[in-house]
């Protein structure tokens, strides 16, 4: 796995376990399995196989916690409902009043990548009393994720007790034709690993099975229509759920969205431009408080220095370990989601800073584990079926440079990560395009202003793509407004429960 090197998109994770950033790390591409092409989430609607049975009912055993588990058969492949099965595992969170239960709510905490199994206990300790007392809380693992049929892209370490040393990732951002096809070549040995350990599954755990998976869900859980909640990345696969299965929805929050019309690129370029605007707003913090990293100067050329001299010079971290840039841009990213993260950053980087790099590598693990046990390795898979990059290699370098020109920090890194899908032995499935969700109820859609993230924009043209689209606008910064505002629980409380949607321009400041 290469830490820093963004696989297309940083990993969208609504979860409170840092989000991840899939990194990529594959060998020569390979021609792609020779099945049918998937249908894109613009085309799903006309390509779903009539003929699959409804499932049987979840067999939900109790697992500890007041929780209770169980799991759904879903086709590997759609288009073949005869051939292979996978195991889609669940967990439900009763509803805490029974006698006012309307039926489940199933929460997507984003990524790609994230177990929703694992981020239960975040979502139970983030919702509301009135959804804990109506609703069962479903959540679960989506396809190609820890208990559903994980993707794998290495062999287990035969003695994970003693770990070998870790030296630092290849430079995310390479400067050199040298330095250039090193990290190609990482890109390249990462896919191929992927394809030898995951074989046929990669090409089946894009955002359009699982949103037909989800409806399998639906159906399992008893429910005649979906109550979702997507979050993040969730966003791209409730959305896609209501393009595909519009009269299946009764109720849908999208917070914090993605706009599914965008390039590869120009999904890049506005998180590029978010993270940038967050690492200034949190450069002013630094300076005007007791931030143990403070740099003389302008902190943007400093911190790029930083970054630059642990290329040449590797800063020791403990352990055997030592860091590169890559940690670094990966603890970068994972601070800047949430404000309350920005202490920790200024300790890191001022650890970095004075030679010891233990803080960085700690947010650098963190947000490379992506919410799950694979979730790097899931996100990016997941990621390159979602989003078509150019496979020109020539591209990238060109593609850096005129990111970097709107974001220096971040603009070349995100425009490199991107190429690790060029070499990914599976192309794309989905197309990018707008989504309508034609015949589906008022679904809410929720954006945060100073989002890093997913830029308040994205949810704006999603909005206006719906058509009974509601945007629910938080002033604010952070990623997924409903952890973080009172007001926004409440507009979500009365829409999941009675349907009532916010009026037009409503705007949450608390």
């Amino acid at each position: 796995m290469i830490g820093g090197a963004v696989v297309v998109i940083l990993g969208l994770c609504g979860c409170d376990p840092l989000p991840g950033g899939p990194l990529a790390a594959p060998v020569t591409p390979h021609r792609p399995p020779s099945s049918a092409p998937l249908p894109s989430a613009s085309s799903a609607t006309t390509t779903i196989p009539a003929a699959l049975a409804p499932p049987a009912p979840v067999q939900w055993a109790a697992c500890g916690g007041g929780l209770e588990c169980g799991s759904v058969t879903v086709p590997l492949n759609y288009a073949d409902t005869q051939g292979t099965t996978i195991q889609i595992a669940l967990v439900r969170h009763p509803a805490e009043n029974p006698s006012q239960r309307i039926g489940s709510l199933v929460i997507n905490p984003g990524g790609p990548g994230v177990s929703g199994v694992d981020d239960m206990d975040n979502e139970l300790g983030s919702l509301s009393t009135g959804l804990l007392n109506d609703f069962d809380i479903v959540t679960y693992d989506p396809r190609g994720v820890q208990r559903s049929d994980p993707v794998t892209c290495a062999e287990t370490p035969a003695s994970p007790s003693s770990p070998p040393p870790v030296s630092p990732a290849p430079d995310p951002v390479p400067q050199t034709p040298a330095s250039e096809q090193t990290l190609i070549g990482a890109f390249r040995s990462y896919a191929a690993a992927c394809e030898k350990a995951s074989g046929a599954l990669l090409r089946f755990v894009g955002t359009v099975e699982s949103a037909q998976d989800l409806d399998r869900i639906r159906a399992a859980i008893g429910d005649p229509t979906l109550t979702f909640m997507g979050q993040s990345y969730g966003t791209l696969l409730g959305a896609t759920y209501a393009e595909m299965f519009p009269t299946h929805v009764r109720a849908m929050v999208l917070d914090s969205a993605i706009d599914p019309t965008l390039s590869s690129n120009q999904m890049v370029v506005g998180q590029a431009v978010g993270f940038e605007q967050s690492l200034d707003d949190f450069f002013t913090w630094c300076a005007a408080s007791s931030c143990p990293w403070r740099p003389s100067g302008d902190p943007t050329p400093a911190v790029l220095t930083l970054i630059n001299d642990s290329l040449e010079q590797p800063i020791p971290a403990g352990a055997g370990h030592s860091i590169g840039p890559g940690e670094i841009y990966d603890a970068l990213l994972a601070g800047l989601y949430a404000r309350s993260d920005w202490p920790t950053l200024a300790d890191a980087l001022g650890e970095a800073a004075s030679g010891n790099g233990a803080g960085i590598v700690s947010m650098s693990d963190h947000y490379d584990s992506n919410g799950s046990s694979n979730g790097a390795d899931a996100g990016a898979a997941i990621s390159c079926l979602d989003h078509p990059v150019s496979r020109t290699l020539s591209t990238y370098p060109k593609l850096a440079a005129a990111d970097g020109a709107l974001a220096p920090v971040f603009g070349p890194l995100l425009a490199w990560g991107q190429a690790g899908c060029a070499v990914w032995p599976v192309p794309a499935t989905r197309t990018p395009g707008p989504i309508r969700a034609t015949g589906a109820p008022p679904i809410l859609v929720v954006g945060t202003t100073g989002d890093p993230a997913t830029p308040y924009a994205w949810a704006v043209s999603l909005a206006k793509q719906l058509q009974r689209g509601v945007l629910l606008t938080r002033d604010g910064v952070d990623h997924v407004a409903y952890f973080y505002s009172s007001c926004v629980r409440g507009i979500v409380q009365s829409y999941l429960v009675a349907g009532t949607v916010p009026a037009p321009g409503t705007t949450c400041t608390s």
